[in-house]
C-alpha cells in the first residue's frame, strides 16, 4: 500500500511539474511582456509603415517607367509621321521636276 501511495504521489508531482512546464508564460515572462509590449507594438507599426513606403516607391517607379515608355512610343510615332511627310514631299518635288523636264523637252 505504501508503494502504491508513493508511486501515486511521485506521478502527481511529475504530472504537475509537466503541466507547469507546458504553460508558456511564467511570472517573469508576463512581467517582461507587460513592460515591453508597447515597444513591440511600435516596432510592428514602424515595419508596416516601412513596407507601405516601399510598396509606394515601387508603384511610383512602375508608373514612371510606363510614362517614359509612352513618351518613347509617342516620339517614335511622331518621328515616323515626320519621315512619311518628308518622303511624300520628296515625291511631290520629284514629280514636279519630272513634269518640268517633260515640258522643257517638248
Amino acid at each position: 500500500m505504501k508503494k502504491l501511495l508513493s508511486a501515486l504521489l511521485i506521478l502527481s508531482f511529475v504530472g504537475a511539474s509537466a503541466a507547469y512546464a507546458a504553460e508558456a508564460t511564467t511570472y517573469t515572462e508576463k512581467f517582461i511582456q507587460k513592460h515591453t509590449q508597447k515597444i513591440v507594438d511600435k516596432e510592428k507599426q514602424l515595419q508596416q509603415q516601412q513596407k507601405a513606403r516601399e510598396e509606394a516607391n515601387l508603384k511610383k517607379q512602375k508608373e514612371f517607367k510606363n510614362k517614359i515608355e509612352a513618351q518613347k512610343k509617342a516620339y517614335e510615332e511622331q518621328k515616323k509621321a515626320q519621315q512619311a511627310k518628308q518622303a511624300a514631299q520628296k515625291k511631290k518635288i520629284e514629280k514636279k521636276k519630272q513634269l518640268l523636264k517633260d515640258l522643257i523637252s517638248e
